[in-house]
């Protein structure tokens, strides 16, 4: 059985974009896999921060306990911070790789497609190409003379 090249063409183009989708569903399964990492290290660092924090025993432990719920604030502060650049970071990342397949497969089926568009053209009769090239007003005054 002989497949036709344009039809061989289109089933090529047609693969690339299925590749093109697989890869798309990797990355953003990728960075799904990152950022749940990131929201259970979070809940694990603010269950740890909601447990040591209690009650002050005395009036005299007052001071202390208030002096390790600042630091302990600060550290909650400081892991929120890095936190948000991890999140961050990982949207970039992702948006840049997006990014960068997108443009491949749109250039790819852009080259693709003209190919295609090129041997069809080929495959078109002469006279079909002249009876659209040619104007319609430039055919009528041909009859006419």
């Amino acid at each position: 059985m002989n497949i036709h090249p344009s039809m061989q063409r289109f089933s090529t183009t047609t693969e690339s974009s299925l590749q093109t989708f697989q890869s798309l569903t990797d990355i953003v399964l990728d960075a799904t896999e990152q950022l749940i990492a990131l929201n259970v290290g979070a809940a694990r660092s603010l269950c740890a921060f909601a447990s040591a924090q209690s009650l002050p025993v005395s009036g005299e432990a007052l001071p202390n306990q208030m002096a390790d719920r600042i630091a302990a604030q600060h550290q909650g502060l400081e892991q929120a911070a890095e936190y948000l650049r991890n999140v961050n970071e990982i949207c970039l990342r992702t948006q840049s790789e997006v990014a960068e397949i997108g443009t491949r497969h749109i250039n790819e089926m852009s080259s693709s497609m003209q190919t295609l568009f090129g041997e069809v053209a080929k495959l078109t009769p002469a006279a079909g190409l002249e009876m659209i090239a040619t104007p319609a007003s430039t055919r009528t005054t041909r009859k006419a003379a």
